[in-house]
Parts: structure tokens; C-alpha cells; sequence
């Protein structure tokens, strides 16, 4: 008997576009249940960057979205490789590395995440991941180990996050390197970079962003960034991005508890 596979990669592969919620403030697990049962995204991102999630959480948050059918994306940044390894046996179906700057880095994360494969089928990346398989991802011990291994190696999700001057001019390095299979761009840190916070528009953002398309595009990649309201979510989605984020659970809330207090609030 095995795990379900995690399906993010599949549908990116087929050319999917598709729709990632975050959450980070209100990380729970019937928050992830609520929004898993609406059918409206296909991902959930688990912000670990900003928030102490713990691995065990964010297990559980894994198994509320995956009775949805929904993949969780676990976004860290991935400094070491116990790190990456404890966040990838929690059983997300990809990880989403943050502030990634060098091609090094993307070979170190490739090589933390990927296990050695002796017989790697067609384009199977490899790499010195530690061998445990009874943990969330290998089903508890019931998925044999070789397909363990290849599940892992070939339907996980390892993407990075160019979201800096210094990392934009390595792109073409980060992406081209083998098992990297997408990038996501953040307008809201390279806007900050640049001196322009909060201008997800800004002219130089949006040469930015196409940068990233068109390095993707060379390596036969995809990408995905912010969309936020509905003029900017047409404006990336036409730049080519795949996965695109209108928001999360914060934005939900503010949203919400506005219009509730549309209630008892006099028109202006």
C-alpha cells in the first residue's frame, strides 16, 4: 500500500495554471480543512519562513489538505540539510526554498532533498538524502523502498524564491541546475530591495519578473509569484507565470472582518 502522490508536479508538467493559498498566522488545521473543502486552490502554502510551525504541525496540516486532494508546499529556508530532510518527511508534496541566491545553493538543496538512486530512471536527479522509511512521506514503512525512492525523487517539488538583485543575476544558474524544477518569484522582497516596499507594479519588478520567465522558458521550467487583485493576477498570468498566489489567510481575514462590519456600519 502507498501514499498518494503528490500531484503539484504532475499538473505543473501538463501546463497547468493553478492557485496557491498561504498560510502562516492561522496555520491550523481545520483552517487548512476549510480551505481544502472549498475546492478553490490546488496548494497550500505552509509559510515556515516567517512563523515556528514545527515539523509536527506541519505534518498534520499535510493531512487535512491531502484529504482534499490539495498539495501543501512547505516554504523555508533552507539552510541545512537535517532542515530540509525533517520538512520533507513530513510528506509535502514540495518545498519552496526561500531567498535563494547562488547556483551553490541550489545544488546544496537538491542534493539534501534527492536520495541516491543506483538505477535513476530518465531524468531522475539524485543526490545523499538520509534513508528513513517509516516516516509521513514513505507511508509509515508500507511504500517499498525503491518506490519510495522514486516518488520522492521525481514527484516532489523543489522551487526557489529569486527575490533579490544578487539572486536575479544568477537565475539562468539557479534553474539550469539539475532537480531545481521551478522558480517563485517575490515582488513584495525584491520591491523592498529596490526601495520601492509595497510596489508590486513597479516597472523594475515587472522586468524583474520577466527575466524569470524568460530564464524558465530557456530551461523548459516553470514559475510562479504573488498575483494580488485582480489587475496584477492578469498582468502575471500573462507574463507566463504558473502558480500564482492571490493571498492567504491574513488577507482572507482583513477582508472578512470588513465586510462583516458592513453590518453596523453607517454608509459614508
Amino acid at each position: 500500500m502507498s501514499t498518494p502522490r503528490p500531484s503539484l508536479l504532475n499538473r505543473m508538467r501538463s501546463g497547468n495554471v493553478e492557485h496557491a493559498y498561504v498560510c502562516g498566522n492561522h496555520a491550523t488545521p481545520r483552517h487548512v480543512d476549510f480551505i481544502g473543502s472549498t475546492g478553490l486552490f490546488q496548494t497550500i502554502w505552509i509559510d515556515l519562513e516567517h512563523f515556528d510551525i514545527p515539523t509536527e504541525t506541519l505534518a498534520v496540516l499535510g493531512m487535512a489538505a491531502r484529504l482534499h486532494g490539495v498539495t501543501c508546499l512547505a516554504r523555508l529556508k533552507a539552510r541545512d540539510y537535517e532542515r530540509v530532510q525533517q520538512v520533507l518527511e513530513t510528506g509535502v508534496g514540495g518545498i519552496m526554498c526561500a531567498m535563494v541566491e547562488s547556483p551553490e545553493e541550489a545544488r546544496d538543496i537538491v542534493r539534501w532533498a534527492k536520495f541516491n538512486n543506483p538505477n535513476p530512471g530518465p531524468g531522475e536527479v539524485v543526490g545523499t538524502r538520509g534513508w528513513n522509511g517509516g516516516g509521513v512521506d514513505a507511508g509509515y514503512g508500507r511504500v517499498p523502498g525503491l518506490e519510495y525512492v522514486r516518488q520522492q525523487n521525481n514527484e516532489v517539488a523543489i522551487l526557489c524564491q529569486i527575490e533579490t538583485e544578487e539572486a536575479l543575476a544568477e537565475v539562468d544558474g539557479i534553474i539550469g541546475t539539475p532537480g531545481i524544477d521551478a522558480i517563485f518569484f517575490g515582488p513584495g522582497d525584491f520591491a523592498h530591495r529596490i526601495g520601492a516596499l509595497g510596489q508590486l507594479s513597479h516597472p523594475r519588478v515587472i522586468d524583474a519578473m520577466r527575466t524569470v520567465a524568460a530564464s524558465c522558458r530557456r530551461h523548459g521550467k516553470w514559475w510562479g509569484t504573488l498575483g494580488i487583485g485582480r489587475e496584477h493576477y492578469r498582468m502575471v498570468k500573462e507574463l507566463g507565470a504558473q502558480l500564482i498566489c492571490p493571498g492567504g489567510d491574513v488577507r482572507v481575514m482583513l477582508n472578512g472582518v470588513r465586510e462583516l462590519a458592513k453590518t453596523f456600519q453607517e454608509p459614508v
